[in-house]
């Protein structure tokens, strides 16, 4: 039978590796820019709520065709 610190220990451990995986998580989808049409669905439905959002494939086309006129600094 398991005793109430090695419960605790077990629950602290899981709860660590929790956290770790959301980090992770939330790092991933920056990096893949998941996070930035999420944020704009968010800005669209709270600033904008009479009209329907671009469907992830149309923000992404005009996220990159903006980037294609306007380039900025960047390498390439």
């Amino acid at each position: 039978m398991a005793t109430d610190s090695a419960v605790a220990t077990r629950s602290g451990a899981l709860g660590a590796l929790g956290r770790a995986w959301r980090a992770l998580a939330w790092y991933a989808k920056g990096l893949t820019g998941e996070s930035k049409y999420a944020a704009y669905v968010a800005h669209e439905r709270a600033a904008h709520p009479d009209r329907a959002p671009l469907t992830e494939r149309e923000f992404w086309r005009c996220v990159y065709r903006d980037q294609e006129a306007n380039p900025g600094s960047r390498c390439c």
